[in-house]
């Protein structure tokens, strides 16, 4: 079981009116009734200026909203977003062959490989340590095969480097879940021949430890994550 895309990479390398004085000739009737109109001018007056100040309110409130910008895009990281995967790529890298049956001396997070390369049921096909320009180690890498009720086939990489290896970082959109006390993101594909791929990210002591495995054995993750538990 290959990767072609890892496996082409490593082989190649965002104002008022007034009113006008009444006539001193008018009726006492006629003037009663202006009285009583004009004993209602006041309650009129507070009405009609609580009136304005609504229509006023509402007329800034309208300017307002025609001015606002509704189409501005979040910035990344908005609530809800995860935040983006830093990567590096392959061709900041260089690699080494590494020796499978001393990997604990790189790292002891490295002994389940050794372990591997050690058991009758199992074998480590490939080993290689990639490193960055100044030294520091980016990942290590490992193509194993092993067998417990069924065929495992499996890609390992173990990354120290705090960014992500670009070919990995669909890893970090799996599933979540938890076994046995680790965490892990898991991602459910189907190989060329039918069998079930599981792809698996589990990070444990600032190592991010990442399981491309093929098998019969449909959560063939379960096998990857407790071979960690006896790290």
């Amino acid at each position: 079981m290959k990767d072609q895309r890892l496996d082409e990479q490593f082989k190649e390398y965002f104002a008022g009116v007034d009113i006008p004085e009444l006539p001193n000739n008018i009726v006492s009737d006629a003037k009663k009734s202006v009285k009583r109109r004009e004993s209602t001018l006041p309650r009129f007056a507070k009405i009609a200026s609580i009136a304005a100040s609504f229509v006023l309110v509402f007329a800034v409130a309208a300017v307002l909203i025609a001015r606002a910008d509704f189409s501005a895009v979040a910035p990344d990281g908005a609530a809800g977003d995860p935040p983006p995967v830093s990567t590096y790529e392959i061709s900041e890298l260089r690699y080494d062959e590494a020796n499978a049956y001393t990997l604990s001396k790189v790292d002891n997070s490295l002994k389940f490989i050794e372990n591997l390369a050690y058991k009758s049921n199992s074998e480590v096909k490939d080993a290689y340590i990639t490193r960055f320009a100044d030294e520091t180690t980016a990942f290590v890498y490992a193509e194993v095969t092993f067998i417990s009720g069924a065929r495992y086939d499996a890609e390992i990489f173990v990354e120290y480097a705090a960014e992500t290896f670009d070919p990995l970082k669909g890893y970090q959109d799996g599933a979540a879940g938890t076994y046995r006390g680790l965490s892990y993101r898991l991602t459910k594909e189907i190989a060329d021949n039918g069998e079930p791929v599981n792809k698996l990210l589990v990070e444990r002591g600032g190592v991010k430890y990442y399981f491309n495995v093929q098998s019969s054995d449909e959560n063939s993750y379960l096998k990857c994550i407790e071979l960690l538990l006896q790290n």
